[in-house]
């Protein structure tokens, strides 16, 4: 049984055993909170005055010597129960911050200290799925500094998740607990330190969607300047930040300062126990799945074994991976050799081997911004799609769980399915086009790339002080389209229909600086035209449903979006008919690659003996899905002059530019 599942039984028997406890548990139904809006962040401000025991402790050495430790079993009340985990102890914590509040005590007394107990922490965090696991170091708001411990309390009480953009925290997110831990490692061992001590830091950590993701927050002091021990003393402020307070929700013991507390104060304190950073997010991409992987290398390559991992150790070492498929099932699909940096992982997965790319998020974006786009693009739209890029990729690492509740339709007269990027459960983003082209450092050497992508480092969108999952396709046709269109029945206030008379005549010039060699083969692609014999559209839609049809004798939209794309098609055969839907089901059911919209008219000409149609003619607008921004008009407003800014406000309305590391 995991941990998670032996919780709320054991709060129970504990607080039915242990009325000291109790009692300050029923108080937290007393505790007062403010929001305090900080730039695109609530902070909750929680007055609690039994949290002062914590927020007021002393933790130098000589009070920590004069005073037993309250955390080995010898020493705790004798009402205090455990759960054994490894080779801690788990407790409930007396001194409660949320209504569910546990501290993870090791057995041994040794010093508080997360190095070396990092696989411990991350497998906590696995254990307790639905808590947020966080540790607080010996001088970053630990009460019991020489014991270690974790800590942990409910992920909807918290709100983390949400919280850590914008935060100041060190992202890390991954799949497999080795590289995680590997990541956390090479973070704090770059980070400032007294000899033979650890760096100053807090850490968070929660496992979803099967994927740990951590933020680690790096001090420069324990507390502020205007600190006060003293509950009688006004002049400063009993605010002792932990991970809780650096994770958005600030605790004070004392009404006064609850009372006095404001965004300009609260931004100060942050800023006084925070150490500025500039570590870039890593991410893991999906490159290929193959029985038989080829991989070779170049200059100062790494290999390691379980699972076998190539890491580029200087400038000059390169991985190349062979034979790699791009545009899977569209009309452009072939192999290529792709060379990446960072570290490539061999994973095993069911007979075959997923080969993962760990990158750092911005030597990523240099290949994606080359790979969806020609290098030689105006410079403000290159600036504008590395945001976009940038957001929705971080967006993927912290996705939308609202999202999650909706599934696909497969039933006897209906089959409504979306391409997401929640198919993906061993890796962040794949390196297609179902997520975003990634085609490695070949198409990463343009110094005007590089050039962009640098000016606008750590940008992304946010809505409301929530990351903007910011959608791009390659022409809209005049007007884009809703994100319910295409996904989950949800609509973003920042993805609505835009009116975009830019992608309507680019010019052969504008295209040629956007569209790569590939891109530029597919012509007509703002008004197009496909006709199909009536044995050629059967057999495709056989061929692409598993269905027999039988003849087509009809097909009918019965739902578009404001951009026309229609939604939901019924398919009307002499075996059969059928609803389908979403957008790219449309396109991919409708042609031996895929339509390139499902914003098309369609009719029928001639018919036989039997009234089955001889002649189809699919008459459509557009290159893609359609939600978002539009590529083809965004590099024709940089045409004509429009800022990276301005691009942004007219595809994403109401977004702000948010720097997140």
């Amino acid at each position: 049984m995991k941990l998670s599942e032996q919780i709320d039984g054991f709060f129970d028997i504990q607080l039915d055993a242990w009325d000291e406890a109790a009692e300050r548990y029923r108080a937290l139904g007393d505790v007062k909170v403010r929001i305090i809006n900080i730039g695109d962040r609530d902070v909750r401000v929680m007055y609690n005055p039994a949290r002062a025991v914590s927020t007021s402790a002393k933790v130098d050495t000589a009070a920590i010597s004069n005073r037993p430790c309250f955390l080995c079993s010898a020493n705790r009340p004798k009402a205090q129960r455990t759960i054994q985990w490894r080779d801690y102890d788990v407790l409930v914590n007396p001194f409660p911050i949320f209504h569910k509040h546990l501290t993870i005590a090791a057995r041994e007394h040794k010093p508080q200290s997360i190095i070396g107990y990092i696989d411990d922490f991350l497998a906590l965090a696995e254990e307790l799925q639905g808590y947020i696991v966080f540790y607080n170091g010996p001088r970053c708001g630990a009460s019991a500094p020489d014991h270690l411990h974790f800590q942990a309390v409910p992920d909807f009480e918290l709100h983390f998740r949400e919280n850590i953009i914008g935060s100041g925290a060190v992202m890390v997110c991954g799949h497999s607990i080795s590289v995680v831990a590997a990541q956390m490692r090479e973070i704090i061992g770059q980070l400032p330190s007294a000899p033979g001590e650890e760096p100053m830091i807090n850490v968070l950590a929660y496992y979803a969607d099967n994927q740990w993701c951590v933020g680690i927050y790096p001090r420069s002091n324990h507390r502020p300047k205007n600190y006060t021990s003293d509950i009688a003393d006004t002049s400063g402020f009993m605010i002792s930040p932990g991970a809780i307070d650096m994770a958005g929700v600030i605790i004070t013991p004392r009404l006064c300062d609850f009372e006095r507390l404001d965004a300009e104060i609260i931004k100060d304190i942050y800023t006084q126990v925070s150490l500025p950073h500039s570590f870039v997010p890593k991410i893991e991409v999906g490159i290929m799945n193959a029985p038989e992987v080829k991989v070779t290398t170049v200059g100062n390559v790494l290999r390691e074994e379980n699972p076998v991992t190539y890491t580029a150790q200087a400038p000059d070492g390169r991985i190349t991976v062979h034979d790699v498929i791009i545009g899977i099932d569209f009309h452009w699909q072939r192999k290529e050799n792709q060379s990446f940096e960072g570290s490539i992982i061999l994973m095993p997965a069911s007979g075959s081997t997923e080969v993962i790319n760990l990158i750092d998020v911005e030597r990523y974006l240099l290949s994606v911004v080359s790979s969806e786009m020609n290098s030689n693009a105006y410079g403000e739209f290159i600036k504008a799609h590395a945001i976009i890029s940038r957001s929705w990729l971080m967006a993927q690492i912290f996705p939308d769980h609202s999202l999650s509740g909706y599934k696909c339709v497969e039933h006897e007269a209906e089959t409504v399915r979306w391409y997401d990027h929640d198919a993906h459960t061993q890796f962040h983003v794949c390196a297609d086009d179902h997520c975003q082209r990634y085609q490695g450092i070949v198409k990463a050497s343009s110094a005007h790339v590089a050039d962009a992508v640098k000016a606008t480092s750590g940008l992304v969108l946010t809505h409301h002080g929530r990351l903007c999952d910011a959608r791009f396709s390659k022409c809209c046709g005049g007007v884009t389209e809703l994100f319910s269109t295409c996904w989950q029945p949800v609509d973003y206030a920042y993805l609505q229909p835009v009116t975009d008379p830019y992608c309507a005549s680019p010019g052969a010039d504008v295209l040629a600086t956007v569209l790569n060699d590939y891109d530029l083969e597919t012509t007509d692609f703002y008004r197009w035209k496909v006709t199909y014999s009536a044995d050629e559209l059967a057999e495709i839609i056989r061929s692409r449903s598993g269905r027999d049809f039988g003849k087509i004798l009809s097909i009918v939209p019965l739902h578009r979006g404001p951009s026309g794309r229609i939604d939901r098609l019924e398919i009307i055969g002499t075996n059969q008919r059928r609803i389908i839907g979403k957008e790219l089901e449309i396109r991919r059911t409708l042609s031996r690659s895929h339509l390139y919209s499902s914003a098309f008219e369609v009719e029928s000409e001639g018919k036989d003996a039997h009234g089955v149609p001889q002649r189809w003619i699919f008459r459509g607008s557009g290159w893609g899905h359609g939600v978002g921004l539009c590529q083809i008009g965004a590099a024709a407003m940089a045409a004509e002059g429009y800022t990276y800014t301005e691009i942004l406000s007219h595809y994403f309305p109401g977004t702000k530019l948010t720097r997140i590391y």
